[in-house]
């Protein structure tokens, strides 16, 4: 099922990381428009960045300061939404912006326009690289724990006496029994091996 896009931004909390100028003053008058609570930082002052990253729910920084913006963070990649303002297009720099994970971007000078469609797009690419990053975790998982499926087939195979098509039928009623995925009950027999055995007895 597709998820709705998310299309409004009333009452969320942006933190803007740039310095005091007109594009901060654009950028700040437009979001506030649009509903959102805006909270305006300079980029050299890192404690500010830090307090006011816990509560942020979208972050908007200026690469033309994104060394002070990754110190500020640790070094660590944004976990919220964000969106990069490119101003001076030095591959360092831009290089540097990329390790924070932007999911949109910005131009200097800025303007009222665009600035909803960068919020559209970074609120839900993020969202959707969050779900591809979940379903990878889930894909991954599974394949770790493949090889205990494989062994309790073999183990019911050894303890039945049946094929592998009917060792896998067992192993799924079961599973299906006790509410498991496959994967999940074969993990939980490779931790208990005398239920693996018992089991395949009274089956």
């Amino acid at each position: 099922m597709t998820r709705r896009l998310i299309q409004n931004f009333r009452g969320v909390n942006a933190l803007v990381i740039h310095g005091e100028d007109r594009n901060r003053a654009v950028l700040t008058e437009t979001l506030t428009r649009l509903g959102l609570k805006v909270q305006a930082v300079d980029p050299a002052d890192a404690p500010a960045i830090r307090g006011a990253l816990s509560d942020a729910e979208i972050v908007i920084f200026d690469t033309d300061m994104a060394e002070a913006v990754a110190l500020a963070c640790g070094g660590e990649r944004i976990a919220v939404p964000a969106i990069a303002i490119v101003g001076l297009e030095a591959p360092g720099r831009l290089q540097r912006a990329l390790e924070l994970e932007p999911s949109a971007v910005l131009h200097k000078p800025l303007r009222s326009t665009g600035i909803y469609s960068a919020l559209f797009f970074a609120a839900n690419e993020q969202r959707r690289r969050l779900d591809l990053a979940a379903k990878m975790q889930l894909l991954e998982g599974r394949h770790r724990s493949r090889r205990f499926v494989t062994r309790a087939i073999v183990q019911l195979m050894r303890d039945r006496g049946v094929d592998d098509e009917e060792a896998f039928r067992l192993l799924r009623k079961e599973s299906m029994r006790r509410r498991l995925t496959i994967e999940e009950y074969a993990v939980h027999l490779a931790a208990n091996p005398r239920e693996s055995v018992k089991k395949a007895r009274e089956a």
